[in-house]
């Protein structure tokens, strides 16, 4: 199971992140398809039904914004609404007093919103019970296998570019010096391995804590180890990390970089309360973790990173369509436009950023309240919480484990960073990056089963 949904996530990934509808909806099914398989295995464990509650309660309220009412209900409710569909709907009138029409401003927009997050709820919901076990393990790994290359490919393209993917697809969207592998943007690149990488680091984590010796034993012993199977696994995994994080430098995607920072936080954080490393392992872990960062840094450059980071265009900029994205939120604080609207409401309510139409928020949280307003904002909150602490409880669980542990604490780290670049992008809204997201959530809720000894848990 863990190799098809690494293959499911790779094909997404390829298929320039699954934004065209040939891409996103065999992505769906077939994600809707895990999910149900999985809880036709193991149904929904206690601890999982409050989540589960609060994303049925999401999907109800997105559903809510598709419902046909009278104009004269619409016009209380939403009153914006109706002067932005007498522009925009060439099927909208208002000389029909018996004519309907939904809270959504674009109606079949909101339908491929309800659709992913019907399909991925129930992907997420099912797959931590179809994980549980050896393929826990083997995530990381068959991840790593389409990571690396995907990196590399991303670097020769950034530097090879003809403002094609492929160097033959013309994007209908963006493309030009953009571009990162197969994604249109190159955000949306670093997003993807924004989240890949700390799950890798994870599974490099739980290898060191479970191979690397302790202090103790002969010098002969240590050397023995040094040229085992186990050391040299330590050495592949510490290739894809580097690599992985060589290739979100390169691209130079600020958010993400700022998401490394904050994941790197967290990982020094969970280092340091983790009672099972010894000395030496909690400095093995601490010395990767920075060489990784510095590696990163230095492949790319500091003094490049730094001018980018100087230059404020692009925050201006941002800064500018938050404006637009707020009046939004201010005529459609209650009901919003309707889940993925967000481009058709710029139509009336862009007024800066004149050279480009922004069809995105740049910041998903503003884009949430915009498009859901507080129908769907509030029950999309509660869903987060109470999926932060089932994520949170199930650590605990696993605090005897090793890689176990590690791994699920890794994809923890892997949602907190992309939680932090979502402030400025949207890489959530392409279809393979929420795929890849659901799937590091489902790894982090993976359940712990319950060890014998603390022998045999060590083991794991």
């Amino acid at each position: 199971m863990a190799a098809l949904v690494v293959a499911l996530i790779a094909i997404g990934t390829l298929a320039f992140g699954a934004v065209y509808p040939w891409g996103f909806l065999p992505l769906f099914a077939a994600a809707a398809l895990i999910g149900i398989v999985g809880l036709s295995r193991g149904g929904i464990p206690r601890q999982m039904r409050p989540v589960a509650t609060a994303m049925l309660l999401l999907c109800v309220a997105v559903a809510a914004q598709l419902l046909p009412m009278p104009q004269s209900s619409l016009e209380r409710l939403s009153p914006h609404a109706v002067a932005v569909l007498s522009g925009y709907s060439l099927t909208f009138t208002t000389a029909q007093a018996e004519a309907t029409a939904p809270l959504s401003i674009d109606p079949r927009s909101t339908q491929v919103a309800l659709l992913a997050a019907g399909s991925l709820g129930l992907y997420l919901l099912g797959l931590p019970v179809l994980l549980s076990g050896h393929p826990l393990r083997v995530v990381p790994r068959a991840l790593a296998v389409f990571a690396v290359p995907l990196a590399l490919f991303a670097i020769y393209s950034r530097e090879s570019y003809n403002g094609l993917i492929y160097w033959f697809w013309q994007p209908q969207d963006g493309g030009g010096a953009n571009l990162a592998g197969p994604f249109i943007n190159r955000n949306h690149f670093a997003g993807w391995m924004l989240m890949g990488l700390c799950l890798l680091i994870g599974w490099l984590f739980g290898q060191v804590e479970r191979a690397v010796p302790d202090g103790g034993g002969r010098r002969g012993r240590r050397l023995e180890w040094l040229s085992s199977a186990e050391a040299n696994g330590l050495l592949l995994t510490g290739g894809a990390v580097l690599v992985a994080a060589i290739s979100l430098f390169w691209v130079m995607s600020r958010s993400a970089i700022l998401g490394v920072a904050v994941g790197a936080a967290a990982f020094t954080w969970l280092v340091l309360r983790r009672r099972k490393l010894g000395t030496r392992r909690r400095a093995a872990v601490l010395t990767v973790l920075a060489a990784v960062l510095l590696a990163g840094v230095a492949w790319r450059g500091p003094a490049q990173l730094v001018t980018w980071f100087q230059d404020e265009t692009d925050l201006i900029g941002r800064l500018e369509a938050w404006r637009d994205g707020w009046e939004v939120v201010q005529d459609f604080p209650v009901f919003g436009t309707g889940l993925n609207t967000y481009s058709t409401a710029m139509l009336f309510y862009q007024k800066r950023n004149p050279a480009f139409h922004m069809a995105q928020a740049h910041n998903d949280y503003l884009q949430l309240l915009a498009e859901g307003g507080l129908l769907v904002t509030i029950p999309a909150a509660i869903a987060v919480v109470l999926l932060a602490r089932a994520i949170r409880r199930n650590l605990r669980a696993a605090e005897r484990e090793a890689r176990g542990y590690w791994i699920r604490a890794g994809a923890a780290v892997g949602l907190l960073a992309i939680a932090v670049q979502e402030l400025f992008e949207f890489s959530l809204q392409i279809p393979a990056n929420a795929l890849l997201f659901c799937t590091l959530a489902a790894v982090a809720l993976t359940p712990v089963h319950r060890m014998p000894s603390a022998a045999s848990a060590s083991s794991r």
